[in-house]
């Protein structure tokens, strides 16, 4: 499924839309945004994640959109299937509930997706919405999540680059 969603972030670049393209090795489903934090919390985090028991599963990813909305993209993302939101759903409120009171606040609801690009500026926006109106349904593959990563992200001008800097197997 990876070279898939690699393969959509190809056409994403031909609609030539000012945005950086989500690499290969950063391509994942984030779960809770935690922010700058200090070494404590991450031992915390690490302490309740290690806590739960949490099953594998599969999921479909189906459809590519946007935040905040198709007509203003600001993030560009694959989204999962109708069929597997309960099972991704389900861990994510795990996870996030196991990590209440730690990092930065939840803003938004939980919505299960891979970003595939973050847009710059709106030059070329017509070519990226209609990119997305074509691409709402497209059904890009499954896969099977065995584990959950903690990683740590470091923003430069090329964008985030992540480490993982725990990972808890799933069972």
């Amino acid at each position: 499924m990876v070279e898939k969603l690699v393969a959509v972030g190809e056409e994403l670049r031909k609609t030539r839309a000012d945005q950086k393209i989500v690499g290969r090795d950063n391509l994942h489903f984030t779960v809770k945004f935690l922010g700058e934090v200090s070494e404590d919390t991450v031992k915390e985090v690490d302490r309740r994640l290690r806590g739960l028991m949490l099953s594998s599963f599969d999921v479909r990813v189906m459809g590519v959109g946007a935040f905040p909305d198709k007509r203003q993209p600001r993030v560009v993302w694959a989204g999962a299937a109708r069929e597997s939101e309960q099972a991704i759903d389900g861990a994510a409120s795990t996870v996030i509930g196991a990590l209440v009171g730690l990092g930065k606040p939840d803003d938004h609801e939980f919505h299960a997706h891979i970003t595939l690009s973050r847009v710059r500026s709106p030059l070329n926006g017509a070519a990226l919405i209609s990119f997305l109106q074509l691409n709402a349904g497209r059904d890009i593959g499954a896969t099977r999540i065995t584990s959950l990563k903690l990683k740590s992200s470091v923003l430069s001008p090329d964008g985030p680059s992540y480490a993982d800097v725990r990972e808890y197997a799933l069972g």
